[in-house]
């Protein structure tokens, strides 16, 4: 064996360069585990955060509030005892932003509330399964159990156009929390009711959008002839809307058996016809005619435009008018007061009268009843014209048979263009009281959230001074202070 004798032995490390390199294997080591930590603790912190209501970890600073969820559907969905699920139609990419924030808000509030998308483009035939085929993308299902229904994109959004031909310019507003509301409503709701439209006396056929608003209390509206049959059992309530003969003295006889036995009816009537054998049946109910045509003259409650006949009454504040949203308005163009007393229904042997009323629409008292509308040719208060608060909607109720009356003295307050006119109002009115003559809960409608964007509007004397101090002032005290520490540092 040979060696090479000029060639050394390497040097072993020290122990230092040992303690050195072992020490910054450590560290390496520290750091990666530490960084793997860290890792999972920031995917587990992400998955706990995502599994909290966006209620707590997010924040509607909207000036109107649109992903804020009212009280009524808060409750709502806290008392929910049966699942919800929400099918949101919209492709992949073009979902309404608006829409999925509420959603996230409804599911947030409530266990039972869920959401799920389904892209129409990967899913052809899923909405066919709910008879939905036909809904418009940006459209959702709602699915409880066996039950379902389907809120329609339009329906999510409200347009005003009463500024446009003036302005060029129309409003929108957030409707959808209204719309998902009452569909939860609709396919959670345990009961239904079935009301009947009577039809004989050439009453005036319920339009569309009251048949709607019905339909979202769960009402099933029906046709009934008097003459031909006698109420069905199965019925929760009566309508008599605007009849154009007075009811036959068979049919006042079956109305009252009816109202004896607990029967619930909602009347409307106009006062350009006469009608004595109903007016006698209201009068049991402790309500009569107030003779003449009802004038506003309170410029804040009629129609713009109009002459005070075209009035906007008070909407009085109780359990029956309870599902009209504030600020909605009812339309009773041409209407006659209603005379209501009580107390005048007392017998011998009762010291107080079973009935009980509740205003529902009233006048201001500034208003007038005009005697002679009939052959006036101006709308002007005649000396003997009676002046004062008249009431256009009164409700009755008998404690000791449990019957319920509704009348309303106006012949064109369930019209649909005159519903149109107040953004729906008369369809919310008509759906409350029916409510209430079945003895279901009246909730609130939500008000849409708008969505004008409101502009910061800067006085005209304040707009120089502000500009003075905006754009001189602040700047020269800003290069007044930088000279100043300039000065101060050179000196150190």
């Amino acid at each position: 064996m040979k060696f090479n004798k000029n060639k050394r032995p390497s040097a072993q490390p020290t122990e230092a360069q040992r303690t050195s390199r072992r020490r910054t294997l450590q560290a390496g080591a520290y750091a990666s585990a530490l960084g793997v930590v860290v890792l999972a603790a920031v995917i587990l912190l992400n998955l706990v955060v995502r599994a909290i209501p966006t209620r707590y970890t997010e924040f509607d600073i909207s000036t109107s509030g649109l992903y804020t969820l009212s009280e009524t559907t808060r409750n709502m969905l806290d008392g929910l005892s049966q699942d919800v699920t929400a099918y949101y139609l919209a492709e992949t990419g073009g979902e309404d932003q608006n829409v999925t924030h509420l959603l996230d808000r409804y599911a947030g509030e409530g266990g039972r509330f869920s959401w799920q998308q389904r892209d129409p483009a990967i899913y052809p035939t899923f909405a066919a399964q709910y008879d939905a085929q036909d809904a418009s993308g940006g459209s959702i299902i709602l699915v409880c159990g066996d039950k379902h229904t389907v809120v329609d994109s339009a329906d999510l959004y409200e347009y005003d156009y009463a500024s446009y031909y003036t302005t060029g310019s129309l409003s929108m507003s957030f409707a959808a929390e209204n719309a998902l509301t009452t569909g939860i409503a609709q396919v959670t709701r345990e009961s239904s009711y079935v009301v009947y439209e009577l039809t004989g006396h050439g009453e005036t056929a319920l339009g569309a959008d009251f048949t709607e608003a019905l339909t979202n209390a769960g009402v099933t509206v029906q046709e009934l002839n008097l003459t031909a049959s006698a109420v069905p059992e199965d019925a929760a309530a009566l309508i008599l809307n605007a009849p154009q003969a007075d009811l036959s003295a068979a049919d006042i006889e079956t109305l009252r058996s009816y109202l004896a036995n607990g029967g619930r009816l909602l009347v409307t009537t106009n006062f350009l016809v006469e009608t004595p054998m109903l007016d006698a049946l209201l009068q049991e109910y402790g309500m009569s005619r107030q003779a003449g045509m009802l004038v506003e003259t309170s410029a804040a409650n009629y129609a713009y435009g109009y002459g005070g006949t075209y009035m906007l009454p008070v909407l009085r504040h109780n359990d029956v008018t309870a599902g009209v949203a504030d600020g909605m308005y009812v339309f009773t163009p041409l209407a006659q007061g209603i005379i209501n007393d009580a107390a005048a229904q007392a017998t011998s042997e009762s010291a107080e009268s079973p009935l009980s009323h509740t205003v529902l629409l009233s006048t201001t008292d500034a208003a007038y009843s005009m005697l002679d509308y009939a052959t006036a040719t101006v709308l002007q208060q005649g000396e003997n014209d009676p002046v004062g608060t008249f009431d256009v909607a009164v409700a009755a109720e008998n404690s000791d048979t449990g019957a319920k009356v509704v009348w309303i003295n106006c012949a064109n307050v369930l019209l649909d263009d005159i519903n149109t006119a107040v953004s729906g109002g008369n369809a919310q009115f008509l759906g409350s009281a029916v409510n209430w003559l079945n003895d279901a809960e009246n909730t609130a409608v939500i008000e849409s959230k708008s969505m004008s964007v409101e502009t910061l509007q800067v006085p005209a004397m304040l707009v120089l001074p502000l500009g003075l101090l905006f754009v001189i002032l602040l700047p020269l005290a800003c290069l007044l202070v930088g000279a100043v520490v300039s000065v101060l540092r050179r000196r150190r």
